[in-house]
């Protein structure tokens, strides 16, 4: 949303410069505040739009990058990167702006994108919810007995055990 609405701000900046033109045009003071006026609305619902624009793209491309990456998990039966790559890859080709054939052509840009920048992203996931549950593998090996923790749980208590060293 702030990128929908900064982009749009940024963008009424040559309007607002037309109307600063009509307003040393215009003597009338009533004309003047009435232009100011509408100018300032157009303003407000060009950056509210943009807003409601720019929050609708992200949440499409992060709620269709977050089911692909759990269908392919679901399917395959395994959470691994490629899942992620997977995901990313089919997102990214399918949000590619513009005309259909503009898009047919990119298809393989928007993939190839996508699985760059989600490989590292992926691995980098992976390795930390690998990190977060060895605390629960450790409890539940050594035996003790008392409450799970969940792998943020056991990741805070790591860090404050290092800390404390």
């Amino acid at each position: 949303m702030l990128y929908g609405g900064s982009k749009e701000a940024a963008a009424s900046v040559s309007k607002d410069a037309e109307v600063m033109l009509k307003l040393g045009s215009t003597p009338d003071k009533r004309e003047q505040y009435r232009l100011m006026r509408d100018a300032m609305e157009k303003r407000f619902i060009r950056v509210t739009r943009g807003s409601i624009v720019g929050g609708i793209r992200l949440g499409m491309f992060t709620a269709g990058f977050y089911g692909l990456q759990n269908l392919l998990a679901e399917k395959r039966g395994v959470h691994d990167v490629f899942n992620v790559v997977g995901a990313g890859s089919a997102t990214a080709a399918a949000f590619v702006p513009g005309s259909l054939q503009w898009r047919a052509r990119n298809v393989v840009l928007g993939s190839v994108l996508g699985a760059a920048i989600c490989f590292p992203l992926g691995w980098i996931h992976l390795k930390l919810v690998e990190k977060a549950n060895e605390g629960n593998m450790a409890a539940k090996s050594s035996g003790e007995i008392g409450e799970a923790k969940s792998g943020l749980g056991a990741a805070i208590d790591r860090l404050e055990e290092n800390l404390n060293k």
